[in-house]
């Protein structure tokens, strides 16, 4: 299917780019790295008269290591910038796992971090990792400024808490405890780059062998991505033997809403889900 026409614009500053966002607030749409945008376009799913690139505007494009040990990834930062920063790999290697399971390489060249949050679907690859970090992202808006928990901002599938003039500017990660670790592991299926069925993410903090805090988040078993609260408090105050691992994930597949479709049956993500909760809290007290 061929695209209809729209108007492609490229402002210079991110108070530009919501003034034209606020002109035509119900057929625009924010363009980052249009790797799925531009899908969505020539399959007719989407209809948007004016795209508003974000690609001129180059303080998006940062990757920051702050001095206490935070991230802030930009808007338009791209997947295979995360893939290769030295310092993610160093500090936040569960946000490089992330990266690295994303697609194929020309696709992580392109796509960005905010545009896999903003798509808003169940698997974003990004998204686990992120919620077990606590992450907040930075929104601007004709009126100002405003900050959103990831945890607040997904709301159904293909929707987020974004209103129509707001531009995502950069993703927050707050500094890691000493003793944290981190994780992320999805499960595809046979076919080469294909959506995962299942993903987790944890992200722990170790004083010597007890778990002092954990946190499992998990992606395409629901109908956004998720946080597994009851998972993470089973293991807090205790060495992760077999049995709190087991418990841990059993914890996790209860907070999971998963679907029958094409690639898995619920029955069997819920299966997934309990063992890649074992095996990514255990890489994340390793690596802790």
């Amino acid at each position: 299917m061929s695209m209809r026409d729209f108007e492609f614009v490229e402002p210079a500053s991110i108070v530009e780019a919501c003034a034209l966002l606020e002109e035509d607030p119900e057929g625009s749409a924010v363009f980052a790295g249009g790797t799925d945008i531009l899908v969505d376009l020539k399959a007719g799913l989407t209809h948007h008269r004016k795209l508003v690139s974000l690609g001129q505007i180059e303080e998006l494009r940062v990757i920051d290591l702050i001095a206490d040990g935070a991230l802030r990834i930009g808007a338009t930062a791209t997947i295979s910038q995360i893939a290769r920063h030295q310092g993610i790999k160093e500090r936040f290697p569960g946000i490089n796992d992330a990266a690295m399971s994303l697609a194929a390489e020309q696709v992580r060249n392109q796509a960005t971090v905010a545009g896999n949050l903003c798509m808003a679907v169940p698997s974003a690859d990004m998204a686990p990792i992120l919620l077990a970090h606590d992450a907040v992202v930075r929104v601007v808006s004709p009126t100002g400024e405003r900050t959103v928990p990831l945890r607040e901002f997904f709301v159904a599938p293909r929707e987020t808490v974004l209103e129509a003039a707001d531009v995502v500017v950069a993703i927050d990660v707050p500094p890691p405890a000493p003793g944290t670790g981190d994780a992320s592991l999805r499960q595809g299926g046979r076919v080469s780059l294909s959506l995962p069925m299942a993903a987790a993410a944890a992200v722990v903090v170790m004083d010597g062998t007890t778990c002092r805090e954990a946190t499992v988040a998990l992606g395409a078993v629901a109908p956004t991505p998720i946080l597994a609260s009851d998972a993470g408090m089973a293991m807090a105050g205790k060495e992760l033997s077999d049995d709190v691992l087991r418990e841990a994930g059993d914890l996790a597949a209860a907070a999971a809403k998963p679907i029958d479709d094409l690639r898995a049956t619920k029955d069997y993500r819920l299966e997934l889900v309990k063992v890649l909760t074992r095996r990514v809290v255990r890489a994340a007290a390793e690596r802790a």
